[in-house]
């Protein structure tokens, strides 16, 4: 969905993912592959249909995460998706953080932390699923720091979700 939404938060800030910021996300989702239900290699071709069929979503909020003191320089991207804008239930996910250009520590939680505020404060969200590989203990760590529980699973993934109350605290564990 093309959109004009920014979002601040802990130094970082979300702006509309652009066309000019695809192939940074290619390579760093391919770079982080293992990570991701399709660990295929994108091609840029195949990174530039999925941009355009993006962009044809009423649904789909992508993000690039830039840092405030360098707001042009791409570190990299989240989503909410599947947005029920009538029961205001969204996914989220696409979570990418490229390390090498953003490696102090908690990077990836205000990223996450960000982009669910944004769904409950500026999309009035009720609550925020997720889903990840049981085997991203990485971001599983960084989901439970956010607030989200675990509601499900299957042979492959946990299931969570959030609610505001629970991303207001401070979850340390």
């Amino acid at each position: 969905m093309e959109h004009k939404y920014s979002f601040e938060y802990w130094g970082l800030i979300l702006k509309p993912l652009l066309y000019t910021d695809i192939e940074n996300l290619r390579v760093l989702r391919n770079k982080e592959r293992q990570y991701f239900a399709s660990q295929n290699i994108i091609t840029c071709e195949e990174q530039i249909e999925w941009y355009q069929a993006y962009l044809a979503k009423s649904d789909d909020i992508m993000f690039k995460i830039v840092k405030k003191e360098s707001p042009e320089k791409f570190i990299g991207a989240i989503a909410l998706y599947n947005i029920d804008w009538k029961e205001g239930i969204c996914e989220f996910g696409r979570t990418l953080v490229n390390k090498e250009l953003a490696p102090e520590k908690g990077v990836g939680l205000a990223a996450t932390k960000a982009v669910c505020l944004f769904g409950f404060e500026c999309l009035e969200m009720k609550k925020i699923r997720g889903e990840a590989l049981k085997t991203n203990e990485r971001i599983l760590k960084v989901y439970a720091r956010a607030g989200f529980s675990v509601v499900g699973e299957n042979e492959k993934f946990y299931f969570l979700e959030v609610v505001l109350k629970e991303l207001l605290q401070e979850n340390i564990y």
